[in-house]
């Protein structure tokens, strides 16, 4: 009697196997009724936030800005001036132009002579502005941020999408160039008999306005954000000092130091 090749029967037996399960699961697969599987289809993800996804308004229609100009002449003047004016698409195949890249299409809201609810308010919705803005956006979500997407403030608290008189591609004041935190940050305004000359470049010499890394939304952490503007080539020489034994103990401002980092009213080295 010879002996078995017990590599055919090996390889039929793998064969065998593969073939049961392609069947099994087969079968399996038939016996599912599509309504069985429509049931069990998982439910869309619920939504993050309060403002995730922007979308128009169901029904509207683009009526232009300049049937908005009859009622809302102011605004559709100053608009004409701003830096959103600036973005124009011309082209028949895009109706988003003027007032309604932001507001919506508006046609429910002529329809009805005005109204809050069938026009898109970017003070309530700040998605039109995310729309565009993406990574402002993602700021926002970083662990340090001003609370947009908590629903606490807009993006109008601090930019005027259509005025005139702004700083061109921040839409905030020219005024000043802390005017827009200033609304709100009134204590670090100032004056101060002895100032911190880097206020004078803006808040955000400093901070990231719209969410950081870092606590109190500062672009670098602890005695890096001072060296940015404070070094010397004799460093750790700081002004007429060495700060050798100074910078371990602590950041400039938390060690006990320079803690009225914005101005002082009692010492040259901005001290309270």
């Amino acid at each position: 009697m010879k002996n078995p090749d017990w590599r055919k029967i090996k390889l039929a037996a793998f064969f065998l196997t593969s073939a049961f399960f392609v069947i099994f699961y087969a079968g399996l697969a038939f016996s599912e009724s599509p309504a069985k599987e429509a049931e069990e289809k998982p439910a869309p993800p619920e939504k993050t936030g309060p403002f995730e996804g922007f979308t128009g308004i169901p029904g509207a229609k683009y009526v232009g800005s300049e049937t908005c100009g009859a009622c809302h002449e102011k605004e559709v003047k100053e608009f004409q001036r701003s830096t959103h004016a600036r973005i124009n698409i011309p082209s028949e195949a895009v109706k988003a132009q003027g007032c309604e890249m932001c507001h919506g299409p508006a046609s429910l809201h002529v329809d009805a002579s005005g109204g809050k609810d069938n026009i898109i308010n970017p003070r309530k919705d700040p998605n039109a502005c995310f729309a565009c803005h993406l990574d402002k956006k993602m700021e926002f979500r970083l662990p340090y941020h001003h609370p947009v997407l908590e629903g606490k403030m807009s993006c109008t608290d601090c930019h005027s999408p259509h005025g005139e008189e702004v700083r061109p591609w921040t839409a905030t004041t020219l005024h000043g160039v802390n005017e827009a935190c200033f609304k709100c940050h009134k204590e670090q305004r100032g004056p101060f008999v002895w100032e911190h000359e880097g206020i004078r470049e803006g808040c955000t010499t400093c901070h990231k306005v719209h969410g950081s890394i870092h606590e109190k939304m500062l672009i670098a952490r602890d005695n890096n954000l001072c060296l940015r503007c404070h070094t010397q080539v004799n460093f750790p020489m700081i002004g007429k000092q060495s700060h050798a034994g100074r910078l371990p103990q602590g950041s400039c401002f938390s060690a006990g130091c320079h803690t009225a980092v914005h101005g002082s009213n009692f010492d040259d080295h901005l001290r309270y």
